[in-house]
């Protein structure tokens, strides 16, 4: 019985590392962005700062603009918030680091698949909203397994050029 305990145990942990391996690794970002306040507390759906994630090809990170839609001032005091209002008083650019990629020859339209097929921003990026600490990698790997398991599971094209040049 010890050893099926010990054996689990191992193979979690070289699960676990495998499934990391499959995630890029760490970026910096430039403030302690809180998305669980602003999704869960504030109730801020993705596309009030990304933009176009309902209605363009691509979302946008949120630029110094849209922020300061509603932190023109502090409206709290912590450390991140006042980073984010001196970014705003300056109007200086916040250098976001993307996380999730598709590669160039990937024609994916975020208008297609949260509008059209109504799939919800969590089904791809994870549930981003409940994080305290910003993004610095992608919650779950964006492959072409995983975009071929979702066509497949919603009956739409799967063809080769319906999704690359």
């Amino acid at each position: 019985m010890r050893f099926v305990t010990v054996a689990g145990v191992l193979l979690a942990i070289v699960g676990t590392g495998a499934w990391l391996s499959l995630l890029p690794a760490p970026v910096d970002q430039p403030i302690a962005f809180n998305h669980r306040v602003h999704v869960e507390d504030l109730g801020a759906d993705c596309t009030d700062c990304h933009l176009y994630a309902s209605t363009g090809i691509r979302a946008t990170i949120p630029n110094v603009e849209t922020c300061a839609v509603c932190h023109s001032e502090p409206l709290g005091d912590s450390p991140a918030e006042l980073e984010l209002a001196r970014y705003v008083e300056a109007g200086q650019t916040i250098s976001w680091a993307k996380v999730y990629w598709v590669p160039q020859d990937v024609l994916f339209s975020h208008r297609l698949h949260t509008s059209v097929a109504e799939i919800e921003c969590e089904t791809c990026h994870g549930a981003v909203g409940k994080r305290d600490e910003p993004l610095v990698r992608s919650l779950r790997p964006l492959s072409m397994d995983s975009c071929i398991e979702c066509h497949q599971e919603r009956e739409v094209p799967n063809d080769c050029i319906a999704c690359h040049r």
